[in-house]
Order: structure tokens, then sequence, then C-alpha cells
């Protein structure tokens, strides 16, 4: 498992609570930004992790740090 995939790993976790500790403002502006922005920084993570794992573009730093072994 290379480190893209646990970084992606990690911002699901911080989503999942991000919603979790602020569900209680699910109707405020600010709460919908949030979650969207760290939902596609959560993609994003998740789709270079899977470009990092498939392919054989280790060399590029997409996250800014390698993506290791």
């Amino acid at each position: 498992m290379n480190l893209y995939t646990l970084f992606a790993i990690s911002c699901y976790i911080i989503l999942r609570g991000l919603q979790v500790l602020l569900g209680e403002y699910e109707d405020r502006k600010w709460y919908k930004i949030t979650v969207k922005t760290w939902t596609v920084v959560m993609l994003y993570a998740a789709l270079v992790s899977l470009i990092v794992f498939y392919g054989r573009l280790a060399d590029i730093h997409f996250l800014g740090f390698e993506a290791g072994d």
C-alpha cells in the first residue's frame, strides 16, 4: 500500500468525522461548502491513488510527496 492510498483513506475518515461532528449545522451554507470542498479533495486523492497504484506514474508527485512503495 502506498502513501497516496493511506492519504485517501485518511481524507475519507476526516470527511465522515466532519459530517458527524458538524451534523447539527447541515442547513448552513458554510457546512455545505466545507463538506463539498473536502469531498473534492478526497476524490482527487482517491483518483491519484488509483492512478499510481495501477499505472506506472509513481515518479510524478501528484499530492506533493512521493507515493512510496
